[in-house]
């Protein structure tokens, strides 16, 4: 997703001027941010920041009325935050986006892994997602329409297609990896043995009946972190994913993850890339924090030993 969030960033900043205007966002990992970032420096375009309420880690729909204007070229906004699991109000942010003639990339790499996706709904102009985040293989995609497509010229090889989606692809396509994309796909439609109909709809009723099972259990990992005293939970945003972000006092975030390792439960702890947001939660400098995810294949005795384990820490 890095890697082609540069490709379009190149490619839209190709027609900003000096004076245009990009919107960013705090709660985004750093590859929906840097990339836009960057290319703005290069075009003399002017960034403007959405802000994190916090401590809840909201991202207020509103503040984007101030925001937007008539000079605005682009709104990069995630779908889920990476650490806190906020899943901002993006169909609002994108119909004042649209209103206001800018196009919307939504950074869907988290939220892809945990409940259905409809784009028309979000209203995204770009959809970007990494298929391993959801049980497929190393392979990045943004999603848009053709159409669209049609319109942008990225930088290519004379001798590479003219054809969208082709043209922005560099070099030979990871057959054997797309192979795998199609194959987890057919994986998370085929979680809901209820689920009739198309393999669309199939994976629709299935990742939303995953997303229902993950914050059923998520509810009880959210206030058994809680009651223990000596851990402290970041974001508590109405709409969320499951994921846990917290640090325990008296260790370190490193000191907890190995920790937890030593009783077969993987975490990761770190920034996470959600540069920005740690930052201003004011605990990246200091390792930031421990992030713990529940899926479709967690259950609830997961969830019991990593409560287990963080008590007898």
């Amino acid at each position: 997703m890095t890697t082609l969030t540069y490709r379009f960033a190149a490619t839209l900043s190709g027609t900003w001027k000096p004076g245009d205007e990009i919107v960013v966002s705090r709660l985004d990992h750093d590859a929906n941010v840097r990339p836009w970032v960057q290319a703005a420096a290069r075009a003399g375009a002017t960034v403007r920041w959405a802000e994190v309420d916090l401590p809840a880690g909201e991202l207020p729909a509103e503040q984007y009325e101030r925001l937007l204007g008539d000079r605005t070229r682009l709104v990069a906004v995630s779908a889920a935050s990476n650490v806190l699991g906020t899943r901002p109000d993006v169909a609002a942010i994108s119909a004042l986006a649209h209103r206001a003639g800018a196009l919307v990339y939504v950074d869907g790499v988290h939220a892809a892994a945990h409940g259905p996706v409809d784009m028309a709904a979000l209203g995204a102009d770009f959809y970007a997602t990494s298929a391993y985040k959801w049980s497929g293989p190393h392979v990045g995609a943004v999603v848009a329409d053709p159409a669209l497509l049609a319109d942008l010229l990225p930088d290519k090889l004379a001798s590479s297609p003219d054809e969208v989606p082709e043209r922005f692809e560099t070099g030979t396509a990871a057959f054997a990896d797309l192979a795998g994309v199609a194959a987890a796909v057919e994986h998370l439609a085929a979680l809901d043995d209820e689920a009739t109909g198309t393999r669309r709809e199939r994976l629709l009723a299935s990742m939303a009946a995953a997303e229902s099972h993950e914050l059923e259990l998520f509810a009880t990992l959210r206030d058994g972190l809680a009651s223990i005293p000596a851990v402290t939970t970041y974001g508590a945003a109405a709409h969320r994913t499951a994921t846990a972000y917290f640090t325990v006092a008296g260790h370190t975030p490193r000191e907890v993850a190995e920790h937890l390792a030593g009783h077969r439960i993987n975490v990761w702890n770190g920034h996470n890339y959600a540069w920005e947001l740690t930052a201003a939660l004011g605990i990246r400098d200091a390792g930031s924090a421990v992030r713990a995810g529940l899926v479709h294949y967690n259950d609830a005795e997961d969830v019991e030993r990593l409560l287990t384990a963080l008590e007898r820490l």
